[in-house]
């Protein structure tokens, strides 16, 4: 099946831009078009994007611009269900006879529909952004030489819709009709006051900035079920039985005001002071809506000193300390407030709209706070043909925005509070160095690495852990917590000690309680969700007009549970890639259980998620300027480029990067925090090559 719901994706990319102008007015104008037909059948996007910038000296002391871009984006189409590809049998029938889709193509098993139903579909998925720019500059003369003023203006207008038919040809025998209507309207005013003056050795910069955002947001949504036949679809949803409707509104602002101050001796001593004060429409009545979060950082350019002139061997060497607070306003609009909604419910033979508790408002929600301690080292030696930056930080947040887990018995599963706080360590460092300078042939090297270390620190001030949430004091924010698996219970093994429910070919948990059975106690942290540490390696050659530039990319110390391991065969109906394999008496398999396991437990199969990519691979050639001149071109370049050509991992599965969302309503993996999603809409990493051209005109 798998087959037959994919194709081969294609890709055409096609942009224009003019520029040009005089001393005084200067222009651009650009076109994008792109059209993508995905690896699955059906997942179809276009775009086209216009953009233009204009840039006016109206006298020597007012400069006025604007910028103007819109896109519209289209992902109509219904769309091919990958997860029922690969699951069921390849020996499936998914046509019938007449050329339309089998409803089961393994009848009379109705465990799974086509994956190709989607084709049959009425699907429209559109968006559009409008988004314009304004400024204006305004530079005092005489004594007030220095003194700038800035306007910026921006207004961006973000319409959605989305509309969907699904009729018998998908099985459904009703037809199911829906719609929706949404629009986005935000605007930004930001108004700039700068100063810049030198005075000997010492120099100043003073910034000050008030800024006013505002967003507003509607949408209406329409539904229809039970249409007597799939002509019309979503065209006339009036003509459904069942009619349903809805609408939504909602305003947020934020206000913002900056002061910072730089100062530098010499070129030499640098200090930036700055404060920030922002007030948030989404916290609540019981508090402050604003936060103030102020920043302190100092530099010593060390190459500036004289006792550096005769250290020829260093090109440049700064030092670089800063502490600050900053906030985060992650909460939705109205979460502050307690909200009922609406439901149809029969009341004496009648259907009745009543109301049922939504969400449990908090008003004394504030902002989520984080000081930040930053050490950085920037240095250049070898005529900077080695350069880099060596920087370590460590973060401290409270009042994290969070979740709290409630009794359902209060008629509320959570509620939002400012709680517990955590600590983030890291190291990065960056290097560059030109391995090779030849006149022909170039080496150049770029690589960074990156590690992170959180942790919580403090949950509800009585030290205890959150296992709801999977929260717990002293380990990373985002954990694996589960049972331990040590092998598989082998024929004529004793089970009677560990685990007595087990038989041959059962999963084999370790005991952490020695209490002679495997219960929720069992459980403990098998590893962290994040990344240990990050890399990236970047190999770039230069053979006279011919360039080739290798990036690999790595990610290592993750563990998330493995979906396509936990499905097991389904009692023989499910088709499962033969690497996942499965325990035989003959086999004696110590990874995989036998295929009529019940995972009764609910175990996540957690697994290695590291890995390494080949992430892109680019040859170029630039066209010599003997070559232009005969062309009358500007430049002429042509590249190849190959992205995500292999990932070298012990994941079982498409990538280990990727969520696969499983059939229901969520991922039914909360370890790895992907809510609510769609089942039907999983898409594979895939391996793209591409053929490009780059031509300038004179």
């Amino acid at each position: 099946m798998v087959k037959e719901a994919t194709q081969q994706g294609v890709i055409q990319d096609h942009n224009v831009s003019i520029s040009g102008g005089s001393q005084d007015v200067k222009y651009f104008i650009s076109g994008d078009y792109l059209n993508q037909k995905g690896v699955i059948k059906g997942y179809d996007f276009k775009r086209i994007g216009l953009r233009s910038n204009l840039d006016v000296n109206v006298t020597s002391f007012l400069t006025i611009g604007t910028s103007l871009f819109l896109t519209s984006n289209n992902f109509d189409g219904g769309r091919a269900n990958l997860l029922l590809a690969t699951a069921m049998s390849p020996y499936g029938q998914e046509y019938n006879t007449n050329g339309t889709y089998t409803i089961y193509p393994m009848s009379p098993e109705q465990l799974y529909t086509n994956p190709l139903l989607g084709l049959t579909t009425t699907q429209i998925r559109r968006t559009t952004n409008i988004n314009g720019n304004g400024y204006a500059e305004v530079k005092f003369p005489g004594v007030l030489t220095g003194l700038k003023f800035r306007l910026n203006a921006g207004y961006t207008y973000f319409p959605e819709r989305r509309g969907s038919y699904i009729g018998r040809l998908a099985n459904d025998l009703n037809g199911t009709a829906s719609s929706f209507n949404a629009s986005t309207n935000s605007y930004t005013i930001e108004n700039i006051l700068s100063y810049s003056k030198d005075i000997k050795k010492h120099h100043f910069d003073f910034t000050a900035l008030y800024s006013a955002q505002e967003r507003q947001y509607s949408s209406t949504t329409a539904g229809s079920v039970g249409f007597i036949n799939d002509e019309l679809g979503m065209n006339n949803m009036g003509a459904g039985a069942t009619q349903t409707s809805g609408s939504y509104r909602d305003r947020y602002g934020l206000n913002s005001q900056m002061g910072r101050l730089f100062y530098s001796y010499d070129s030499k001593y640098l200090l930036t002071l700055t404060a920030r004060r922002d007030g948030s429409s989404v916290f609540g009545a019981n508090t402050t809506k604003y936060g103030v979060f102020p920043s302190a950082a100092i530099g010593w350019n060390i190459i500036n000193e004289d006792f550096m002139k005769s250290a020829k061997f260093f090109n440049n060497l700064k030092l670089r300390l800063s502490y600050g607070k900053t906030g985060n306003e992650a909460v939705d609009v109205y979460r502050t407030i307690t909200t009922e909604g609406s439901l149809r419910s029969p009341f004496n033979g009648i259907s009745t709209i009543g109301v049922a508790p939504n969400n449990l408002g908090n008003a004394s929600l504030q902002w989520e706070t984080t000081k930040t301690a930053n050490i950085g080292l920037d240095f250049g030696i070898l005529n900077n043909r080695i350069n880099g930056s060596i920087e370590a930080y460590q973060n401290k947040t409270s009042g994290l925005l969070l979740n709290r887990a409630l009794p359902i018995i209060t008629g509320y599963s959570r509620v939002l509070e400012n709680i517990g706080k955590t600590t983030n360590k890291g190291l990065e460092i960056t290097l560059n160095t030109q391995n090779i300078a030849g006149k022909d042939f170039r080496w150049e090297t770029m690589f960074v690495f990156a590690t992170n270390k959180n942790k919580i620190t403090n949950l509800y001030g009585d030290g205890k852990d959150d296992l709801g949430n999977r929260w717990f004091i002293g380990k990373p924010i985002r954990v694996v917590y589960d049972y331990q698996m040590t092998g598989v219970w082998q024929t004529g093994e004793d089970v009677s000690k560990q685990d007595p429910t087990a038989k041959p070919g059962s999963l084999k948990f370790a005991d952490l309680t020695s209490d002679g059975k495997i219960t929720a106690d069992d459980r403990t942290i098998l590893g962290q969700i994040d990344p240990k540490w990050t890399g990236g390696l970047t190999n770039t050659f230069h053979y006279k007009n011919i360039n080739l530039s290798i990036f690999i990319q790595t990610a290592q110390g993750m563990t998330r549970n493995n979906t396509d391991l936990g499905y097991g065969d389904e009692t023989g109906r499910r088709n499962t890639p033969a690497e996942i394999g499965y325990w035989t008496p003959e086999n004696m398999s110590q990874t995989r259980p036998a295929l009529s396991y019940n995972n009764t437990l609910g175990y996540g199969y957690a697994s290695d998620a590291s890995y390494t990519r080949i992430k892109d691979v680019t040859l170029s050639y630039v066209f010599a300027q003997s070559v232009l001149d005969k062309l009358h071109l500007g430049s002429l370049t042509v590249y190849a480029s190959g992205r995500n050509l292999h990932t070298f991992t012990k994941w079982v599965g498409w990538d280990p990067e990727q969520t696969t969302y499983s059939r229901g309503s969520g991922d039914g993996n909360a370890n790895q925090q992907a809510f609510a999603a769609d089942w039907t809409n999983n898409y594979p990493l895939t391996r793209t090559f591409v053929l490009g051209l780059n031509v300038s005109l004179r």
